[in-house]
């Protein structure tokens, strides 16, 4: 059709005036810039599927609650290890019942303890002890002196666990200890610095952490060391008492 129009105007370009020139070329153009304008309008005004309707519709009533969700979904801390190899490692006082008590007063502890939990409430362990005691409270002459009491054994521990984050234990364990020197025979304690067999229990108790591998623990007991600690014309029992606060590993 345009080929057509383009002939008839070609035979009559001679005849056209400007507006007629004008006029033609408006009807030409009119139609393709219709189309460009109408086209994006007809685009604009699709209707929106349900669909989008529908997600438009939850974006703006429900709140963003993935925070919520991901603390809802934490999972909760894992239980204590209750089998295997445990290292504990612990800091107390140790003090005298029999008559040292007159001799040497209270000393610092130092306790280091292996074990392997061979079930849940039962474990065999390894024990080692060094205190630092003096004669402060005996008459002089001579004068004071501080001494080293340290010693070794092993035994067996009892553990119930009335909740999962608390344990309550006992154990017995029978060892060897000695003086570092002679300080104690000036006393009457003639085998002091000889190794002499001990025996002694504990009881404590557990708090296990977060992690599976922590826990805290503190204990107190008595031993008897009359066999290395006997004085001379005495008839009384040398015991002495112990209190601990542990820090425990399980591997």
């Amino acid at each position: 059709m345009r080929q057509t129009l383009g002939r008839r105007v070609a035979k009559r370009s001679g005849r056209l005036t400007p507006c007629a020139w004008f006029a033609l070329l408006t009807a030409l153009l009119a139609p393709g810039v219709l189309r460009a304008e109408t086209a994006p309008a007809a685009e604009a005004e699709r209707e929106p599927t349900q669909a989008e309707i529908e997600a438009w519709l939850k974006a703006r009533a429900l709140p963003d609650t993935r925070d919520e969700v991901t603390s809802s979904e934490e999972a909760p801390p894992p239980p204590p290890r209750a089998r295997g190899l445990v290292l504990e490692a612990g800091l107390g006082a140790m003090g005298y019942l029999g008559t040292l008590k007159h001799v040497s007063p209270t000393s610092p502890l130092l306790h280091l303890q292996l074990g392997y939990e061979v079930f849940d409430w039962a474990m065999v362990f390894v024990e080692g002890d060094l205190a630092y005691g003096s004669t402060g409270y005996a008459n002089p002459p001579p004068q004071p002196r501080a001494y080293s009491f340290y010693g070794f054994g092993g035994g067996v521990r009892f553990t119930v666990r009335p909740t999962e984050r608390f344990g309550l234990y006992l154990q017995g364990s029978i060892g060897a200890a000695e003086v570092s020197d002679d300080v104690l025979i000036v006393y009457g304690y003639r085998s002091a610095d000889e190794l002499s067999p001990y025996y002694g229990a504990l009881l404590g108790a557990e708090w296990y952490q977060v992690s599976p591998h922590l826990a805290l623990a503190v204990s107190g007991g008595v031993r008897n060391y009359d066999a290395g600690l006997s004085r001379l014309r005495s008839s009384e029992t040398e015991l002495a008492w112990l209190g601990l606060v542990s820090l425990r590993y399980a591997f």
